[in-house]
């Protein structure tokens, strides 16, 4: 009976997860982003308040180290496709949940504040708005097949919760200027006209002080480290920034 009882409890913990984890290198990359902090719940405010401020939307992932869906989750969104869709769109918060399907979870008390009453799997992926309301309680449990999900439906779906905004200029101020990204593995490159001049800092190109408003578009082949860093550096200048074009398109 003992052995019986463990044996369904492992087996519940798996279908959970919720695939059978992979004995040969899993097809996807992974990260444990997981950590136990000292408050996930102020871990959570601050990235609200992050994104009140940038007029973003928060990715509250609430997960586990010792569970390959939430690793093969985190492990996308560490990767530089991913990495340039969050930097213009969301501000991450990861949440260690425990294993909840053993009733050993911790931190459920962030789940049930923003509407998902039970974690009967892990990951749980949320979206809110900056106001702390969540865009996607019908789905949020389905992460937990994140291991088997492909990284393009990966990245349709967190592109459509989330979509670009790129505002009009209001009266009397000019339009945003248009910067092209370009990089190869050599190092990244920007400049104001697809055919140049190009350097190597974004924050370099002339004008880009007075214009606070700036679109990137990305060159034929462009890496998304490149994309990614360019909004970086112009976000932490102060500029409002737009991504209207894929690398990869």
């Amino acid at each position: 009976m003992i052995r019986a009882a463990i044996a369904a409890g492992l087996a519940l913990g798996l279908a959970a997860c919720a695939t059978t984890p992979e004995t040969a290198a899993p097809a996807h990359p992974e990260a444990r982003s997981y950590a136990v902090t000292p408050d996930a719940m102020a871990d959570v405010d601050a990235a609200l308040a992050r994104a009140a401020a940038a007029d973003k939307r928060v990715l509250l992932v609430m997960g586990g180290n010792w569970c390959h869906d939430s690793r093969a989750l985190a492990g996308w969104l560490e990767t530089e496709r991913f990495a340039a869709l969050i930097a213009e769109r969301y501000e991450v918060v990861y949440v260690d949940v425990g294993v909840p399907q053993t009733g050993e979870g911790r931190n459920l008390d962030i789940a049930r504040r923003f509407g998902l009453a039970e974690m009967t799997g892990t990951p749980a992926l949320l979206v809110l708005d900056s106001g702390g309301t969540a865009l996607n309680l019908e789905t949020a449990a389905s992460w937990r097949n994140a291991a088997s999900r492909s990284e393009d439906a990966i990245f349709d779906e967190l592109a459509a919760l989330a979509p670009a905004q790129v505002a009009a200029a209001p009266a009397g101020e000019a339009a945003a200027t248009l910067v092209t990204v370009g990089g190869d593995a050599a190092g990244c490159r920007y400049a104001l006209s697809p055919e140049g001049p190009w350097l190597a800092e974004v924050t370099d190109l002339p004008g880009l002080k007075a214009s606070r408003r700036i679109e990137l578009r990305s060159a034929p082949g462009a890496p998304w480290r490149c994309v990614a860093g360019g909004i970086y550096a112009l976000q932490q200048s102060g500029a409002v920034v737009g991504f209207v074009s894929d690398p990869a398109g």
